[in-house]
Order: structure tokens, then sequence, then C-alpha cells
């Protein structure tokens, strides 16, 4: 588990170096694998730069020509063959000299002059990998647009990141919370508990949703809050930041609030688009014979008894423990969301993960048998930060 001490500050004041920190956590159980400084080595050579144009490389058809803004009047040209590059993005741009990650070599260089089919390449926009602070290789990083152009990206993203290694018996800190009290534990410092609490209309969610545990072995706790009148839409920087530096990166502010609360608490949420639960109903059922189930990951899985199944009154809508369904999905679209927090048998999801071939951050966390007390908790907190970044109305109650 990555843990960004930015993060991690939020709930407890850290006064020791991480190297400190690091050696304390370990001998109180907790290993820290390693203490990972992010623009340790970018110095003065990595900016935060806008794509002001892009061009057809001349000779090249995968390859583009972007214009890439670095503050003032000054513009370079780089050689660029992402699919994701769009212009008005922001992004991380390297100067001839940046020290970066080289993928073929597996260690960091420094960044050569270079002319790429017969077109001088005055820098590179740079991808996580290649930054140091994940392993995506597959397109360019994307900052959030009120990126500073021009700035420093060490100021921007810099941070110290511990890795931390749980063992199989604390699912607990596999969360910045269960963190923190541990640094509370060593140091004596207070812990500062996240705000839970939010403002509900006067409607009941009970008279909007009808929920059923058919199974109280395989799920001992279901519960879900409803916001209608939300706006889907890109999160905000604070949010992006924080998910990238623990190795997740951004979808849309809904499915990262989800997200950074799973990494908050240790409780896994999934939110669906409520209008596509077909009779506002939501089953907590084993599935029926060669039951078919179309996954987030673009897969189609065929599904059996004992596996559990979050349906609606028709077809499952998600994997209990594992990950959602693709047509329940949120999407730009949604309007009204309701958001799931439970607890799953964890000898359930390690079976049907294995059998099935899906392994996401949510079986990982329920295979370790979190608290069954997070599941309102974590609830309310991420119904407090979507109505937060994605407005809306959030109906009374759990």
């Amino acid at each position: 588990m990555k843990a960004p001490l930015s993060w991690l500050s939020k709930y407890v004041d850290i006064t020791l170096s991480p190297q400190e920190l690091a050696h304390e956590l370990t001998m109180a159980g907790i290993e820290v694998g390693s203490v990972n400084l992010i623009g340790e080595k970018w110095e003065n050579d990595l900016l935060v730069g806008d794509v002001k144009d892009i061009v057809q490389h001349p000779n090249a058809d995968r390859l583009k020509l972007a214009t890439v803004g670095i503050g003032g009047q000054t513009n370079k040209t780089v050689v660029c063959g992402a699919d994701n590059l769009e212009i008005g993005q922001k992004i991380a741009f390297a100067n001839i000299g940046a020290n970066l990650f080289d993928v073929k070599s597996g260690t960091h260089k420094e960044l050569k002059p270079a002319t790429i089919r017969g077109v001088v390449s005055e820098g590179m926009i740079c991808s996580e990998l290649e930054l140091g602070i994940g392993l995506n290789h597959e397109g360019i990083l994307v900052l959030p647009d009120d990126a500073s152009v021009g700035s420093n990206l060490k100021n921007y993203l810099g941070d110290v990141i511990l890795d931390i290694e749980v063992t199989p018996n604390r699912p607990d800190c596999l969360s910045m919370l269960g963190l923190a009290r541990e640094i509370s534990a060593i140091t004596g410092a207070e812990i500062k508990e996240p705000e839970l609490a939010y403002q509900q209309s006067d409607s009941k969610s009970k008279s909007r949703v009808a929920i059923q545990i058919h199974n109280t072995d395989l799920c001992k706790r279901y519960a879900a809050t409803i916001i209608d009148g939300i706006k889907v839409t890109s999160s905000p920087k604070w949010l992006i930041e924080a998910l990238l530096k623990a190795g997740h990166n951004s979808i849309n502010n809904v499915v990262d609030i989800t997200n950074f609360v799973m990494l908050e608490f240790g409780q896994p949420l999934h939110a669906f688009d409520l209008n596509t639960l077909t009779d506002s109903k939501i089953n907590v059922r084993e599935a029926s014979g060669d039951e078919r189930f179309y996954a987030l990951n673009d897969e189609i899985a065929t599904l059996n008894a004992p596996m559990l199944t979050i349906s609606d009154s028709v077809e499952p809508v998600a994997l209990a423990g594992i990950i959602g369904g693709k047509e329940s999905a949120v999407s730009l679209q949604t309007t009204s969301i309701l958001i799931e927090s439970a607890n799953f048998n964890p000898v359930n999801v390690r079976s049907t993960a294995n059998m099935l071939g899906i392994a996401t951050d949510a079986s990982y966390i329920f295979e370790r048998s979190p608290s069954i007390d997070l599941v309102p908790i974590a609830l309310q907190r991420a119904t407090k930060l979507i109505l937060e970044v994605a407005g809306g109305t959030a109906m009374k109650g759990l």
C-alpha cells in the first residue's frame, strides 16, 4: 500500500523524519518496504506545461508534434505518440537534461536531445512511469486544469510515499486512518477524525429503493445512500493528486470519491447509476445457474452459486466485493446514484475472484475481513464528499 505523508498528515501530526517514521512503524509490526521521495531527482528541469497545438508528424503516421507552453512566451515542440494527447491539457513537461525513468533500461537516465523521424523534439511529455510516480505508461499524465503553467513540477506533485507491506491480520492498516492510528499510538499525537455529517432531505432512502439480503452468511451487512441531482465531471485537484500518489488513476468525481474513501477508511464502496436498476431493487443473492455478467473491466463472466451478486430485480449489476457492472456504472449522463457499503464473506470473495480470475483492490481488502463497523461510517463519509464535489441532494438516512 502506498501512503503519501501529505495525506497521512491530515489525520495525525507527523514530527518524525520519513526514515524515523518508517523505522518506528516497522518495529511496531507495520513493515515499511521503502521510502520513496517523489520529485527528489526532478530539480528544475520538470515543469507544468500546457498543450497549445497538435499537428501530424510529417514522416510518421503514429506520431504527433505538440506545441507545449511552459510559461511566459516560451513554447517547445515535442514529438509525442500518446493516444490521449489533446489540445488544452496541462501536462508534465521534461526539458533536455531532466532525470527520468527509462522504460527500456529500468533505470533513471538523463533526457538527451533527440531527432525523431527528421524532427527535433525539444523535450518530453511524461507518463506516470517516466516520472516514477506510477506504473501507467500507456499514455501521458494529464494534470488538473488548475495546475500553474511554468511552475516546478516538484512543488506541485512532490511528496514522500511510504510503501507499506501489510500482513493479512491487519486489514485496518490498508487505510490511511489505520496507519494514522498506528502513528498516534507510537508518537502520542492526537488523531483528527474526518467529518461525516451532511445535509439530508426530508425524503427517506428506504422509500426509494428496496434492499434485501438473501444470504446473511455471505453478506452480514449492506447499507446504501441515495443522491439525486449530481453532476458527474472531472475531479478537483486535491482528489486527483491524492489518488495519483496512492497509485490510483482518476476516473470521475463520483468514482474517485469511492476510491478515496476506500483508501481513507479501508472500506470498499461502489456507486450505481440509480436509474439503471430495474424496479429500484437491490438483491444481495447467490448467482443462479450460468448467469452472464458484464463487468467494468469489459470482461463477460459466467456466474454460478455460491458466487455472490448484487442484483436488481432482473440480473446482476455487481459481483459482491469484487467489481461493478458495466451497464450500471456511473457515467457523464448519470444524475442519481445509489452508493453501496457492505461487508462480505472473505472466503466467498476469495474463491469467486480466483475462479473468475478477477482481482481488484476491493477483493484484496474483503479477503482480509475488514471491520463490519466501517460500513455506515465510510458510507456517510463518501456521501458527504460526493455532495461536495458533485453537488446534488442526499435522501434521508441509510
